[in-house]
């Protein structure tokens, strides 16, 4: 089964396919030369979310956005993922796409998925970008999830569990006019992948936070750079991440999405570190 997306932003008419495994089939899409990379989305999103700055790697790297299990264009599985559930999910990827190695870049909770698969999956992983990567132990990551997630969950009408529910642009803006997360394109994408994925959203919020990240970031042995919006909540982390992760290195750019807001300072920051020797 192919399909072809066509952007005005992006390459016209890229190729996307799909890799089909025993829980459903993965959505991806390839456009490129060169050595391969690897995009990871936020939980609740989708590989939309590459789409300015997919040009500027393509330049330099066959490049694969992937849609996780249960995400955008891809199959939702029949049972609850953990991050080593969404880190095979890749690998199986790879290895139907003939991929022995590759790098990575990532944002927020796709960037777990990469922790996951540097920590089991060393083999397969060069080097890492993470784009506002969260980094708690499962307590930390519980109080999020308790805090920040759990109270958004209000629509108790569609499903067994209480999900987000069904939102407009003028309902949000309404509500948060000063957000500096408002971003009409943003947002219209992001509520058509949770009209399809409520439900499974809400099994990854619990699994993301549930992932004890502190523990698995020590462990990482490929090369790191965190990349982080200023305004990103998730900051509030970065300290732990930078002393946790070996070796890491930190820039912190204007805005709150730096792949979406600032997409020519993210490309240019994530290639000179892809690109660099050593």
């Amino acid at each position: 089964m192919t399909a072809e997306v066509k952007r005005t932003d992006d390459y016209v008419f890229q190729p996307a396919d799909y890799v089909w495994r025993p829980d459903g089939g993965v959505h991806y899409s390839k456009v490129g030369r060169g050595d391969p990379l690897i995009l990871l989305h936020n939980f609740e999103l989708s590989s939309f979310i590459w789409r300015r700055v997919i040009d500027k790697f393509a330049e330099h790297f066959t490049c694969y956005r992937i849609d996780l299990p249960g995400h955008g264009y891809s199959d939702i599985p029949p049972r609850k993922y953990a991050m080593n559930d969404y880190a095979k999910a890749i690998i199986d990827v790879m290895d139907k796409l003939g991929i022995p190695k590759a790098d990575i870049v990532a944002s927020h909770g796709g960037c777990l998925a990469g922790v996951e698969m540097a920590v089991s999956y060393p083999q397969r992983v060069k080097k890492i970008v993470f784009d506002g990567v969260p980094y708690w132990n499962k307590e930390r990551g519980r109080a999020v999830f308790e805090g920040w997630w759990k109270p958004m969950f209000t629509d108790t009408t569609w499903c067994d569990i209480p999900v987000i529910p069904v939102r407009t642009w003028e309902e949000v803006v309404k509500r948060n006019p000063n957000s500096p997360f408002m971003d009409r394109e943003h947002f219209e994408e992001s509520e058509a992948v949770a009209r399809k994925s409520r439900r499974w959203i809400r099994l990854s919020f619990e699994s993301l936070t549930s992932y004890d990240v502190e523990e698995a970031g020590p462990k990482i042995k490929a090369p790191v750079l965190m990349i982080n919006g200023e305004k990103d909540m998730l900051r509030r982390g970065e300290k732990r991440a930078l002393e946790g992760i070996k070796g890491s290195v930190l820039k912190v750019v204007e805005g709150v999405r730096p792949h979406w807001n600032r997409p020519d300072e993210f490309a240019k920051l994530t290639l000179d570190f892809l690109l660099a020797r050593g």
